[in-house]
């Protein structure tokens, strides 16, 4: 702005009432002058002559090649004139003029915008609430609760823990009650031995608690001490019953002793020393070194012994019956001779008769010759897996 401009500005009169815009009693221009210039009387008329950029909101007078910058803000529609100056005068409507502290030039303004404060929330009052402080209480109170439940936990295992005890006390003197004394004994598995025979060889007696003192390895043990019985089991039927389980041996083949009878299992197990004739298989040929009830008869050819224990499991498995089994002829020529009756006899080497028996061929040969009501001769087993039959022994 020249001087010819600051004069033209002082001479003119200020209007009673300039404000046409803003309801403020008092407008306000604040213009930056050089050192040494008069005091300035600038009226509303003056300021809205000025140029206004309606963009950007900048404000530039006809001649603005003295100002550097003119901004207007608020509604009082203050004019900021600002240059390199050390001083500013005010100036407001009515004419009086006040000088202002001035700005050094390149010194930065402070900005006058205020922080931004921290987002608040409102709290259950409607209050505004630090969030930093709610979370702080929020962590204080999940505290407070977890010490409560831990509390809680606490209390409810010592109570569980009573209450365990108690149970364990009440069901140990129930167990012990007359509600569990053994008033009957069951046997289960027996063919040999009745019931009561399997009671008295056990020592099995009622009254005993089935829980703590049923007895079971006395039992077990007596039973197992009678060559007949090759396992026992002892299980408890709730309330008062006492369960035996037994697992026998079964006669499968004799020979003869001296004037006695030598009665074994199908291993080899001693069952019985008897001067009466079993019924059962009986077998030539062996020499017996030694005998003991419930253990295996010695012979002097063990591997005779052994052959000779797979035939009888052999034949009893192809549901056949021998009423004597001569081995008296296997160590010289490994022939056998196995009877069905007296007079109708089964004569080959070991292993094809063992292969006949296996294959259920023999059986066959066998059911043929009772359809045909032969009861006496002799069948051949060759060793090519042929089968003869001569009407002679």
């Amino acid at each position: 702005m020249n001087e010819e401009d600051l004069e033209l500005i002082e001479n003119q009169e200020p209007e009673a009432n300039t404000e046409q815009t803003a309801p403020a009693a008092e407008h306000t221009v604040t213009e930056t002058v050089p050192d040494g210039s008069a005091d300035l009387g600038v009226d509303e008329k003056a300021v809205e002559d000025l140029y206004v950029d309606k963009d950007t909101d900048e404000v530039f007078p006809e001649d603005a090649a003295d100002l550097s910058d003119t901004i207007v803000s608020g509604r009082g529609r203050t004019l900021v004139a600002t240059q390199m100056t050390p001083h500013t005068i005010q100036i407001d409507a009515s004419g009086d003029t006040r000088e202002m502290p001035g700005e050094k030039a390149g010194e930065e303004q402070p900005d006058e915008r205020q922080e931004e404060a921290p987002e608040k929330i409102n709290d259950s009052s409607g209050q505004d609430v630090d969030p930093e402080i709610e979370a702080i209480k929020n962590k204080i109170r999940e505290r407070k609760r977890e010490k409560i439940r831990k509390a809680r936990r606490r209390r409810i295992r010592f109570w569980l823990g009573v209450a365990l005890v108690f149970a364990v006390i009440d069901a140990f003197a129930f167990s012990i009650s007359g509600f569990f004394t053994v008033d009957s004994i069951e046997v289960r598995g027996n063919n040999r031995y009745t019931a009561e025979e399997i009671i008295n060889i056990a020592h099995a007696v009622p009254g005993h608690n089935l829980l703590y003192n049923p007895g079971k390895q006395e039992i077990i043990s007596f039973l197992e001490q009678n060559p007949y019985i090759k396992s026992a089991e002892v299980t408890r039927k709730l309330p008062s019953t006492l369960v035996i389980t037994v697992n026998e041996r079964v006669q499968a083949c004799a020979f003869k002793y001296d004037d006695d009878f030598l009665i074994m299992d199908d291993e080899g197990i001693l069952l019985k020393k008897t001067r009466t004739e079993p019924k059962i298989t009986m077998v030539k040929g062996m020499i017996v070194s030694k005998i003991k009830l419930g253990e295996t008869v010695g012979t002097e050819n063990q591997k005779l012994f052994s052959n000779t224990l797979k035939l009888i499991r052999a034949m009893n498995a192809a549901d056949m019956y021998f009423v004597s089994v001569d081995m008296s002829t296997y160590d010289t020529d490994f022939q056998v001779r196995a009877y069905i009756y007296d007079n109708l006899v089964v004569r080959g080497e070991y292993e094809s008769l063992m292969a006949f028996l296996e294959n259920g061929r023999l059986h066959k040969i066998v059911e043929k010759l009772f359809e045909d009501d032969v009861k006496r001769g002799t069948i051949i087993l060759g060793n090519d897996g042929t089968a003869s039959f001569e009407p002679g022994i």
